[in-house]
């Protein structure tokens, strides 16, 4: 969608953003303390906590993704850059594309583990025969780019706050409520 005039993303864009990051913050922290868990089936649990939270990730993204397609976009501050423009496209095609595939390597190391997943009123068996060390591989694999996940995630939350408290040009106030509890710009 093209940008416009508006001051804010649409008020389900803003929801969006904020419920995805605090299910990927759960998500990380399942994964933290999957290895300190006391035994088994407690470690057995917040494993497939970790594989729920991954889940609903992919399935926020996909919201996520039709809403941004389907919504008029704010327009950056007149002053930004072109080259600042053009590396905030990329950064943000770049967390899209981590937000789907970190959940979705990490669905594949669960299933190549023999794996399947509770969600509580339905589970969802692993579509492959076990391979552990597949699964090793994918898991390898998932670790590393999640921490690279969260270090653009961290950038991603440098860059807002570089905006909101050095340039103080607004930016931030696109993705968020204002105090009164409405949306910027309505």
């Amino acid at each position: 969608m093209p940008q416009t005039t508006l001051k804010s993303y649409h008020a389900a864009m803003i929801v969006l953003h904020w419920l995805m990051v605090a299910v990927i913050g759960l998500a990380a922290i399942s994964a933290l303390v999957i290895d300190v868990m006391p035994d088994a089936t407690a470690k057995t649990s917040m494993a497939n906590l970790h594989f729920v939270l991954g889940s609903l990730v992919l399935a926020l993204v996909g919201v996520r993704i039709l809403f941004r397609l389907t919504t008029a976009v704010p327009a950056l501050p007149a002053d930004t850059h072109p080259h600042v423009a053009k590396a905030a496209l990329i950064g943000h095609l770049g967390l899209y594309a981590l937000m789907i595939g970190v959940p979705l390597i990490g669905l594949i190391t669960a299933f190549y583990r023999g794996r399947g997943i509770d969600f509580g009123l339905f589970a969802i068996q692993s579509p492959f025969e076990a391979n552990r060390p597949i699964s090793k591989f994918f898991k390898e694999i998932h670790e590393l780019i999640a921490y690279g996940f969260f270090a653009a995630i961290g950038g991603h939350a440098l860059f807002a706050l570089w905006h909101h408290y050095i340039l103080n040009d607004g930016l931030l106030d696109r993705i968020r409520f204002t105090k009164s509890g409405t949306k910027q710009g309505q």
